[in-house]
């Protein structure tokens, strides 16, 4: 699971009902899905794989987006370089994520962040963000009709600095989400839902509950590039920011250097929408599936 840099910004409680219409529609689209993939599985049968099979999938396996998560447990390393440019200064990240599959319908996944702040004023500050570690589940029930639906809990450690004005260093996070994958020949759509609880506030300290959603596209240009366009928002629902968020449209890249495709380089950049006073997100992803 990957934060967003930007730490402001503003957009109505209206996105993220568009967003939540789109996992619904993905939702009710089993039935259009299904002559797509069972044409994957003749394919496959008959030696001729599409685009979008990987070397060490089990039956229905989704890509992994840039900005936002995949809806299929997996087995991977990745690292991701992130750089948001604001009005203040700029902020970046470094990402190292570790997942691992014990089995195709269950993985945890582990996410160590590394933030560097480089105000235009003042002292450059970096400290380890929020550790975040997730439990991911995934039901193969529709998996004939090209649907894969998903479920988990992630939690953020308090591993930040508050100081520094980087993550946390007392309040946990628990983020249960809800997702839905869908295949249609070379196109997968993924969604994502995610309410974020924050728990052991100090006396005084308000509690900021929040949902974040992703929406994302990813098209099998060829076998080894593949094309990404990202919907990913966040909403406030308690405390000063109810009814505030940021909303971003993510178009990326991502291409394997080699024919076993086990490696894959990803670019993208994420681009606020509706603020002017937010400036686009660059990430440089590094994906190793094992």
């Amino acid at each position: 699971m990957h934060v967003q840099l930007h730490s402001g910004g503003r957009t109505g409680v209206a996105t993220a009902g568009l967003a939540l219409g789109l996992i619904a529609l993905a939702a009710a689209s089993p039935a259009r899905a299904q002559d797509a993939h069972k044409q994957a599985n003749d394919h496959a049968e008959h030696g001729t794989e599409q685009p979008g099979h990987q070397p060490h999938e089990h039956g229905l396996h989704f890509a992994h987006p840039l900005f936002a998560e995949s809806v299929s447990p997996d087995r991977k390393l990745r690292t991701d370089f992130a750089r948001a440019w604001e009005n203040e200064g700029s902020e970046s990240e470094i990402e190292l994520e570790a997942e691992y599959a014990f089995h195709r319908s269950f993985s945890i996944e582990a996410v160590i962040p590394y933030v560097f702040l480089s105000p235009d004023e003042g002292a450059s500050e970096s400290h380890l963000g929020n550790v975040e570690l997730a439990l991911k589940f995934a039901n193969f029930a529709f998996e004939e009709q090209g649907v894969l639906l998903g479920y988990g809990v992630e939690f953020g450690l308090p591993t930040g600095n508050e100081d520094k004005g980087i993550g946390s260093d007392h309040i946990w996070e628990i983020e249960p989400f809800l997702n839905i994958g869908v295949k249609r020949g070379r196109l997968e759509m993924q969604a994502f839902s995610i309410f974020g609880i924050p728990t052991n506030q100090e006396e005084g300290e308000e509690i900021e509950t929040e949902f974040k959603y992703d929406v994302t596209s990813l098209y099998h240009v060829s076998d080894r590039v593949q094309a990404l366009l990202e919907l990913n928002g966040l909403v406030g629902l308690s405390g000063e920011e109810a009814g505030e968020g940021i909303v971003s449209l993510s178009p990326g890249i991502k291409v394997a250097p080699t024919s076993d495709r086990h490696l894959f380089f990803g670019l993208g950049v994420s681009v606020p929408l509706g603020d002017e006073e937010l400036d686009p997100t660059m990430r440089v992803s590094a994906f190793y599936h094992f």
